[in-house]
């Protein structure tokens, strides 16, 4: 037998652990930063939440993200453009 035939036994759950410590030290900026602060939002938030991130976006075109099923849930939500910007609406 070779030395270099030997089974090498990984410890997966070491290498989670180092992984998701590095993620959380992890100093990112600009959209990368937002996208993590968004992903960490909907990943702690209930089931309600959620779906007030969800219904909220997808109505606004991608302009309101609220986490208020409450207030999300029971109209349309309609779009806020930016200063200066004006909303269009897609025609199929």
């Amino acid at each position: 037998m070779y030395p270099s035939s030997k089974p090498k036994r990984v410890d997966w759950d070491k290498i989670e652990a180092q992984v998701k410590e590095e993620e959380k030290d992890e100093k990112l900026d600009g959209d990368a930063a937002l996208n993590k602060f968004f992903r960490d939002i909907y990943q702690d938030a209930d089931e309600d939440a959620r779906r007030a991130m969800q219904k909220s976006f997808v109505e606004s075109n991608g302009t309101v993200l609220s986490t208020n099923w409450k207030e999300v849930g029971a109209k349309k939500v309609e779009g806020s453009p930016p200063d200066g910007m004006e909303m269009k609406e897609w025609e199929y």
